[in-house]
C-alpha cells in the first residue's frame, strides 16, 4: 500500500487505474489513493445485503454504528467480533442476507452502518495513508457517472468521522 500505488492494479480481471490525493484535517495530513475512472450508481439490487456466489458477505459495525441502531430503537441486531480492529461486532444474518434487507429494500436505510453507506467501496488504513479499494463485481460499476477526487475524499472524511478521528 502507499508508496507502490502509482501502479495500476487488476481486480478479477479488470484493470484498476489509482490516483492520489490528499487533505488536511485538524492536525493531520492524510495521503489517499482512490480508483481513477470508475463509473458507479447504485442500481437497488440488494445484492451487497446478500452472500456473494464467491465469499460469503460480513457487514461489520463500528462502536458509532451499533449506537445509531440503538437509538433507533434497534435491539439483537449483531454479533460481537473480536480481531477485526476498528469494527467491534457484525450484523446478524437470516439464512444468507442481512437482516434488515426486505423486499422494498433496507428496513433501516437512514441508520445502516459505514460499510453499508460506502459500498462498493472499503478504504484500508497504514498510519495517515489511506487506500480506497473497489468492489468490481458490484452491479453498479460501469453505470452512472464518473466519480472524481472529490467523490473518494468524502467518502474518506465520513470514514474517519465515524471513527472519530
Amino acid at each position: 500500500m502507499g508508496g507502490n500505488r502509482d501502479k495500476d492494479e487488476e481486480d478479477d480481471g479488470v484493470v484498476i487505474h489509482y490516483a492520489r490525493g490528499r487533505f488536511s484535517k485538524s492536525t493531520n495530513e492524510y495521503v489517499y489513493y482512490y480508483p481513477k475512472g470508475i463509473r458507479w450508481g447504485c442500481k437497488k439490487c440488494g445484492a451487497c445485503c446478500r452472500d456473494a456466489s464467491h465469499r460469503p458477505r460480513r457487514i461489520l459495525l463500528l462502536p458509532a454504528d451499533i449506537d445509531r441502531l440503538e437509538k433507533a430503537g434497534e435491539k439483537e441486531f449483531s454479533v460481537e467480533i473480536r480481531g477485526e480492529d476498528p469494527f467491534v461486532a457484525e450484523i446478524r444474518k437470516n439464512r444468507d442476507a442481512c437482516i434488515y434487507l426486505t423486499p422494498k429494500g433496507c428496513r433501516v436505510y437512514p441508520h445502516r452502518a459505514l460499510l453499508c453507506k460506502t459500498y462498493p467501496f472499503w478504504i484500508e488504513r497504514d498510519g495517515n495513508i489511506f487506500e480506497i479499494m473497489v468492489d468490481t463485481r458490484c452491479l453498479g460499476i460501469g453505470h452512472g457517472g464518473e466519480l472524481d477526487e472529490g467523490f473518494y475524499r468524502d467518502l474518506l472524511m465520513q470514514a474517519l468521522e465515524q471513527r472519530g478521528l
